[in-house]
């Protein structure tokens, strides 16, 4: 349970906020790509067959940029918690980790995710657990916390794609430190696990064309008061389902 700070949604304040994977979808440029010159490009940046990338440095650059996927080093980046993060940022930038979860290596994005959510600060786990997104006062190992995101939080990991689908509410006229967004996940509904039996029996998996369908989580966020995360909006836990009506 949530406790009572996270009870019936109070509409003290709300903060409209769109925000969607794809809010504009693909862009296509008008020409096609140039290469920069670089130093082993010939006169005007053409290509030298003496040495040099060919400019595929920089068209690789460009093309990353449009595709809109991130650096490793802007991945690593967003997963820092920051006052200036507000928490609608938090909500997104988890998100965008999640739905590429194995970039820029395996589990990345559930990585970002451990980072984002509330540290514990006292007991076993200070210094290396955080708050489970059960929304529990429960303190989860990295182990721990990874399966947890891989099961009950399984759609949200490299998923089709997610919109935000309430404004930011503050649930309660005693806590301006505590808010909720609700996002709405599209995903293929996961094959269950075989068993080794069924494996050795050469039993077919469920096909993973499945048609997409919809997942609902609400984002509880909390603003840290004292510590080093002072100020900095991070994740109290996700409800399955939408709390932010």
């Amino acid at each position: 349970m949530l406790g009572t700070a996270w009870g019936v949604p109070h509409r003290l304040a709300t903060v409209p906020f769109v925000a969607s994977s794809r809010p504009g979808g693909v862009r296509r440029l008008a020409r096609p790509l140039r290469a920069a010159a670089s130093p082993g490009d010939g006169p005007e940046g053409q290509d030298d067959p003496k040495g040099g990338d060919g400019g595929l440095a920089s068209v690789f650059s460009q093309f990353i940029t449009i595709k809109g996927i991130a650096s490793p080093g802007a991945v690593a980046q967003k997963s820092s918690p920051s006052p200036l993060m507000p928490p609608t940022t938090v909500v997104s930038q988890a998100m965008e980790m999640l739905q590429r979860n194995d970039y820029p290596e395996p589990d990345a994005g559930v990585s970002g995710a451990f980072a984002l959510t509330l540290p514990a600060t006292e007991g076993p786990q200070a210094g290396h657990g955080v708050r489970s997104w059960r929304a529990e006062e429960e303190w989860l190992p990295w182990d721990r916390f990874h399966g947890l995101l891989h099961t009950a939080y399984g759609p949200m990991l490299n998923c089709d794609s997610y919109k935000v689908i309430s404004p930011l509410i503050f649930p309660s006229s005693r806590f301006d430190n505590k808010a909720v967004q609700a996002v709405e996940v599209r995903a293929r509904p996961r094959p269950p696990a075989r068993s080794a039996s069924a494996a050795r029996r050469g039993a077919a998996a469920a096909p993973s064309d499945a048609a997409l369908r919809p997942y609902t989580f609400t984002f509880c966020l909390e603003r840290v008061l004292t510590g080093s995360l002072k100020d900095c909006w991070v994740i109290a836990g996700v409800r399955i389902g939408n709390y932010a009506l």
